[in-house]
């Protein structure tokens, strides 16, 4: 697929990101082991759209650095040069993506494999553990500058 037509699918107005908007569900199928054992490779998930998000939820959102769609756990918001942006990250990754405009996000995570999804209290505290690590060390960076 051409990174024209990705747009006009998944970015900003495309017309996945319009069909969540207005309350319709979209079913992906999830490529990788990032988010195992949460979600299993080739998982047939449900995305629904949302305005809200609680850390610990697992979100879908269109990645502009690498041109695809990816589904990693939501740890909080951050402001950065006035607007807020998302911060997820991969259950299995080392660090956080870099951070996602809000206008990127299509929806989160609402079924897998015809099953409703859950997120367990372990898995938001672990979002929120996080994201409190985080900000610890952004601070810390930016007293010593």
């Amino acid at each position: 697929m051409s990174p024209d037509h990705q747009q006009a699918l998944l970015g900003p107005g495309g017309c996945l990101a319009s069909a969540l908007a207005e309350g319709d569900e979209a079913v992906l199928r999830v490529t990788g082991g990032c988010m195992e054992p949460d979600l299993a490779d080739r998982a047939a998930v449900r995305v629904e759209g949302s305005r809200f998000f609680v850390p610990g939820d697992v979100v879908a959102f269109h990645c502009p650095h690498q041109n695809r769609l990816l589904m990693h756990r939501f740890l909080g918001y951050v402001r950065t040069r006035g607007a807020w942006k998302f911060m997820t990250m991969a259950d299995r990754g080392a660090r956080p993506d870099p951070l996602v405009d809000v206008s990127r996000v299509l929806g989160r995570v609402s079924a897998q494999s015809g099953r409703t999804y859950r997120v367990a209290l372990r898995q938001r505290l672990e979002a929120v553990r996080r994201y409190a690590l985080w900000c610890g060390r952004y601070v810390v960076r930016r007293l010593r500058s």
